[in-house]
């Protein structure tokens, strides 16, 4: 990721808005171009020239942006550091071995002094220098670069690293989204951040009914001292959770960005329609194959059913589960259908805990056949299987419903 002084913004006072940077594509691809060339072609040479000739090739990009492409060509190059960790020991004892000799004016003597020290002396004096600070990062090697990087990826990488490099400054996030919920609540685990969960106003009052589910969610983003105190340490945090975010479909982030502290909060908003994430891969559709072979027999509709992959959140007594797929009817029945499959003893364990908690819920609960009398005192349908989940098992669960 960029780091916080590689940001560039623009930012509007009248309406309390900030945007992040992106850069147009008829103006940077022909120079983010020739700084990927450089660095296929300088291969075997130290950063700091790497470095140097991709600043020259990045000419007519417009300045403020050309440190931060250079360091995401950096991020995505490999280098190779030196092969002895003494480094420093040996530039002590060249130094040690100048001044016994000092003043050292001979060039004779200077060689002399590094046959010594160094085993060998280089010819140049950038050699010398080079040997001598191997270990600081401006002389490591560049070793390989990938052939198949392209300049709409490294513009596709600026405009997100810009997005994140802003977040590090957020007080509080929100996502409204109206899909993937569970790769959601997934990335802000994995980010390590909480979350409170509301269903959006007209989702609220479309779920009315006992045993309706919303499909649309806010989710409110934090870190455990922010209940204490408005706080951008989560910032960091927040910009590992965009990089997921961006991977998925239908989602809205709004955040307050705190540029100094006691300063007036600004408002950052990024949707999926802005296709940062489109040079990323999206999150597989299932988790299991048993989950891809449900909804490959059942299909997207089948005797008035229709299937939604993820397409709830449901509150189980503090903790939140999204059910694998949800069944609506044309009369409005509305199933949840959770598949505990064959994982290991303390996540079924964790599992059947929160299924527990499930109430107002029309829920179906698939289980191997070996977990069914554990799963029978869940206030939900059982629906044991031996391999595969079989649709003439699962279609009188779902009709028993409706009446």
């Amino acid at each position: 990721m960029l780091t916080a002084a590689l940001r560039v913004y623009r930012w509007d006072r009248r309406t309390s808005s900030i945007s992040s940077d992106r850069l147009e594509a008829d103006e940077a691809l022909a120079p983010l171009g020739r700084a990927l060339a450089v660095y296929r072609s300088h291969v075997g040479r130290a950063r700091g020239e790497v470095r140097n000739a991709a600043r020259a090739a990045l000419e007519g990009l417009r300045p403020d942006r050309i440190e931060p492409v250079v360091k995401l060509l950096d991020d995505v190059a490999t280098y190779d550091w030196p092969a002895t960790a003494r480094s420093a020991e040996r530039r002590v004892a060249v130094f040690e071995a100048a001044a016994a000799r000092h003043p050292v004016l001979d060039p004779a003597v200077a060689r002399a002094v590094f046959e010594d020290a160094l085993g060998s002396a280089p010819g140049a004096l950038d050699g010398v220098v080079a040997a001598l600070y191997a270990d600081y990062p401006a002389f490591h090697r560049l070793a390989r670069f990938p052939a198949d990087y392209t300049a709409e990826a490294l513009r596709a990488d600026y405009d997100l690293g810009q997005a994140q490099a802003l977040l590090y400054s957020a007080t509080a996030v929100t996502v409204e989204a109206r899909g993937d919920f569970k790769h959601i609540l997934r990335y802000a685990r994995l980010a390590r951040l909480i979350y409170r969960l509301e269903p959006l106003a007209g989702a609220a009052r479309a779920a009315g009914k006992r045993g309706r589910v919303a499909e649309a969610y806010r989710f409110v983003l934090d870190g455990p001292n922010s209940v204490l105190r408005k706080t951008r340490a989560y910032g960091v945090d927040f910009a590992r959770f965009l990089a997921g975010l961006v991977r998925l479909s239908d989602w809205r982030l709004t955040a307050d960005i705190e540029l100094r502290r006691g300063w007036r909060p600004l408002e950052f908003t990024l949707c999926a329609e802005d296709g940062l994430g489109a040079h990323r891969a999206a999150p597989p559709e299932f988790d299991s194959a048993l989950e891809a072979a449900v909804a490959k027999k059942f299909g997207a509709a089948r005797g008035g059913w229709r299937l939604t992959r993820e397409g709830a959140v449901i509150d189980a007594g503090g903790s939140l589960i999204v059910p694998d797929f949800v069944f609506r009817h044309d009369d409005g029945t509305e199933v949840v259908l959770e598949i505990a499959g064959y994982w290991t003893p303390e996540y079924i364990a964790d599992k059947l805990t929160k299924l527990g908690r499930v109430r107002n819920a029309n829920l179906i609960v698939a289980v191997p056949k070996a977990l069914a009398l554990r799963a029978g005192a869940l206030p939900a349908t059982v629906l044991p299987f031996r391999r595969r989940l079989l649709l003439r098992d699962l279609l009188p669960r779902l009709e028993s419903f409706r009446r």
